[in-house]
């Protein structure tokens, strides 16, 4: 007859095993979810900095417009369409540069969604596998000391 407390040993060491699977699972879901939110937010974040960039420039040139009013100087005036020019190449790089940075940030933070998830899929095999030995090993104890009938 088998052991009732290898039994319950073996029951015990597979309920725990896949309850902390179980656990590891939701707790990288849980990071996954964070780090999708913290991209959002980062996109956010770009598109505010990216409008409030464009504000800056439209102040600008509407400053520059300004000075050459009251210096009485046209709007083709060559010093003005360099200022004029200047500003504009400075504020594309900036643009540049803050959406080449945030994208940099935004697939950071995607890959560790993804990595979390993997995590979580890995935690859930491992759990399995290790209920799966308990079982095997359980077994294999038993057959050690249960006498045979010959």
């Amino acid at each position: 007859m088998a052991n009732p407390f290898m039994i319950a040993s073996a029951f015990f060491s597979v309920v725990g095993t896949l309850q902390t699977g179980r656990a590891e699972a939701r707790r990288q879901a849980a990071i996954a979810s964070q780090q999708e939110q913290n991209k959002k937010v980062e996109q956010l974040r770009a598109l505010q900095e990216h409008n409030a960039r464009l504000d800056s420039f439209d102040r600008f040139i509407s400053t520059t417009n300004a000075v050459a009013a009251i210096n009485n100087r046209s709007q083709s005036d060559r010093s003005i369409a360099a200022l004029k020019r200047a500003g504009r190449d400075k504020s594309m790089q900036q643009i540049d540069r803050a959406r080449t940075q945030s994208l940099f940030t935004q697939s950071r933070m995607q890959f560790a969604a993804n990595d979390a998830r993997f995590a979580g899929q890995l935690a859930r095999q491992r759990a399995l596998t290790g209920a799966a030995s308990s079982i095997a090993t359980m077994g294999y104890r038993m057959q050690q000391v249960t006498p045979t009938s010959d």
